[in-house]
């Protein structure tokens, strides 16, 4: 450890306004992983084959590997920036510097009211849904159980950092240790069929047909965006790693790298399983290659795994948030209590209050507003306005769009 980095760390650890570096690259690395791998690699495969199914395997491999290098090139300039700016805060500090407050408060302003507490909000309440595969609940129910989630994560991340780290960890290395599992299994059971894979690459032939398929690649590369969304949540965490000129690039390339390889192995056992006129139908892929597994229990695990899945990026985000609120008030730009460190714990604590009392009032307002709620809570986005468009039209704009509900993203995703 250099004198700089020693230094650092032993600044951070005896300043009672700073947060203490507990997390070593390890934990960085699951963060990166868990707020990355959510539920987009089982909701999103039918959205890319619908599109590129005519095209062969080797265009829906070839964009997800092409997405998720674009991906790893746009994390490693980020974890420069986290490098640079080893403070809560990530996006916040970048955008701070670089433009100015106001359009870095305006960031910040929108992460608390919407996009970071709505995704906290969104989903516990998707872990519940798959909770609900394995034991049926009332809605009333569902909602209840979404709300201790948040207060539940809320309390171990208030707690400790530690703690918060820890329940990370754990869910990220069962979610892969699943897709491991789903990527393996059938190759072991003999599942498998290389006729699933035909046509292997069949490309066009005239140039109206090329502006077909670079219009189907383009629409293709957009669904695919999502699962590999979640990488920006290592940056607010920066002033929490230990070494962080050190381990956060580390982190952010060991974690990028491991996404992708789990993302091609999983898509590769989705195709050698199921057909791809099947995948492009499909939105429950993983619990269809578990049924040709293992029958009827086979939706059982897929249901199991994808809720560890779920629950790992709500505690990504529980982590996250925080942390930028946290330098939004050290900025002086919001109320000066939401800067203060707990003297015990050492964590945001009343940033983590704020953002859990906010999540609830979301989740309590969209069930009050929609009984059916949680499950409308992460309904996809495009069919919302596909059903709105139809409301307006009587019914003929949806039968004319043709389009398949695809799930909707968030910070996690993925």
């Amino acid at each position: 450890m250099s004198d700089s980095t020693q230094q650092l760390d032993s600044a951070s650890s005896d300043d009672p306004d700073r947060l203490p570096r507990v997390l070593g690259l390890f934990d960085a690395t699951m963060i990166v992983v868990g707020s990355i791998i959510g539920s987009g690699i089982f909701l999103k495969v039918s959205s890319v084959d619908s599109k590129l199914a005519q095209y062969g395997f080797a265009a829906i491999m070839g964009t997800w590997l092409f997405v998720g290098l674009v991906t790893l090139c746009g994390a490693l300039a980020l974890a420069e920036l986290g490098a640079m700016f080893p403070q809560a805060g990530g996006p916040y500090l970048y955008i701070r510097e670089s433009f100015g407050r106001l359009p870095a408060f305006l960031w910040g302003w929108s992460e608390f009211w919407v996009v970071r507490t709505g995704s906290v909000g969104a989903l516990s309440c998707a872990t519940v849904v798959y909770f609900n595969e394995l034991v049926a609940l009332s809605a009333t129910s569902q909602t209840l159980l979404a709300l201790a989630i948040v207060v539940g994560l809320s309390a171990a991340n208030y707690r400790s950092t530690r703690i918060g780290a820890g329940i990370q960890s754990l869910a990220t290395v069962s979610k892969v240790l699943f897709l491991a599992g789903l990527i393996v299994l059938p190759f072991l059971r003999g599942t498998v069929s290389a006729t699933n894979l035909q046509p292997m690459l069949q490309l066009p032939d005239d140039g109206v047909a090329w502006t077909a398929f670079f219009r189907a690649l383009g629409a293709a590369m957009v669904a695919v965006l999502w699962p590999y969304d979640g990488w920006i949540n290592l940056g607010p965490v920066a002033e929490d790693i230990r070494e962080p000129m050190k381990n956060v690039p580390r982190a952010m390339a060991i974690g990028l790298g491991l996404v992708v390889l789990v993302y091609m192995g999983a898509n590769l056992a989705y195709h050698c399983v199921l057909p791809m006129s099947h995948l492009a139908q499909s939105e429950t892929v993983a619990a269809d290659v578990f049924a040709v597994m293992f029958g009827p229990v086979g939706a059982t695990v897929a249901a199991i795994g994808v809720m560890i899945s779920t629950f790992g990026a709500t505690n990504s985000n529980m982590i996250t948030g925080p942390r930028i609120y946290l330098a939004i008030a050290r900025d002086g730009l919001v109320p000066q209590w939401l800067q203060r460190i707990h003297p015990r714990y050492r964590t945001p604590a009343n940033t983590i209050v704020l953002q859990a009392v906010w999540t609830i009032f979301l989740v309590v307002l969209f069930s009050v507003w929609d009984p059916n709620a949680p499950e409308e809570l992460v309904r996809p986005p495009e069919a919302v306005a596909i059903e709105a468009a139809a409301a307006e039209s009587g019914g003929e704009t949806a039968n004319a769009a043709g389009v398949e509900g695809e799930a909707g993203g968030s910070h996690s995703q993925g």
